[in-house]
C-alpha cells in the first residue's frame, strides 16, 4: 500500500458497538468527578474511587501531594496491591511500592500523613483494606533516609539526584503491623457502601 492510498482509505474500520461501554464509563467518570478523580480509568482511579467513597475521603492534590483529605483536613497516604499480574497470574508474594524514584522529601511526607491505606485488589475486587500509622512504618522510613543520607554524602557535582528506585514493603509486615478495617471475606457488614456502589450499579442496569 502506498501513502497515497494510505491517506485516501483508512485500515481500522468502526464494526463493533460502544456506546454502552461508554456509558458505563461515564456513570463511573460522574461519580468519581465528586471525588475530584478527573480520569478514574488512568493511575488507579478505579481503585482510588472505590476506597474516597468507602471513607469518605476527597482526592488530594494540594502542595504536600497526598493522596486524600478527610472533612478534618487530615491527609492519607493510600497505597494499592495487586493480587493478579498483568499477566493474569496470581502473585506468590505481594508488596507494598512506594516511589519509581523516591527521596527524603518523599520520606518525610509519608512520616507526616494521618495513616496509611494500604487495599489489596482481586483484579477489580477489593479483599482486604488496612490502615497503618507511619510510627508503624518508621523502621522503613529511618532505613530509607539512611540510605539516602550516604548516597548524598557521595554524590557528586552535577550528578543525578540522591533518590532509591522504588523500595517496598511486604505486605506480611502491613498485615501484621495495620488494622483490618475492611474485609471483603469476613464480613457482610462490611460490604461497600451505596455510594460507592453508586457507579457500578448504575453500570448494571445499563447492561440489563
Amino acid at each position: 500500500m502506498t501513502i497515497e492510498e494510505y491517506e485516501a482509505e483508512p485500515v481500522l474500520r468502526p464494526q463493533g458497538n460502544i456506546t454502552e461501554l461508554v456509558e458505563i464509563g461515564n456513570a463511573l467518570q460522574e461519580v468519581a468527578s465528586t471525588r475530584r478523580i478527573h480520569n478514574v480509568f488512568d493511575d488507579g482511579g478505579y481503585k482510588e474511587l472505590l476506597l474516597l467513597s468507602l471513607f469518605n475521603l476527597t482526592k488530594g492534590g494540594g502542595r504536600t501531594g497526598n493522596d486524600a483529605v478527610d472533612d478534618q483536613g487530615r491527609e492519607y497516604e493510600i497505597k494499592t496491591v495487586a493480587r493478579v499480574s498483568a499477566k493474569g497470574e496470581r502473585k506468590p508474594y505481594l508488596n507494598v511500592t512506594t516511589e519509581h524514584t523516591l527521596t527524603l522529601e518523599n520520606v518525610e511526607r509519608y512520616r507526616n500523613v494521618h495513616l496509611w491505606i494500604v487495599a489489596v485488589f482481586d483484579q477489580s475486587n477489593p479483599e482486604v483494606i488496612y490502615e497503618v500509622s507511619p510510627a508503624r512504618l518508621e523502621r522503613y522510613f529511618s532505613l530509607w533516609e539512611s540510605k539516602l543520607r550516604d548516597q548524598e554524602a557521595l554524590r557528586r557535582e552535577g550528578g543525578a539526584p540522591v533518590h532509591l528506585n522504588n523500595p517496598k514493603i511486604p505486605l506480611s509486615f502491613i498485615a501484621l503491623h495495620g488494622v483490618v478495617v475492611w474485609d471483603a471475606r469476613k464480613s457482610e457488614q462490611m460490604r461497600l457502601p451505596a455510594q460507592a456502589k453508586q457507579g457500578l450499579l448504575r453500570a448494571d442496569e445499563l447492561l440489563d
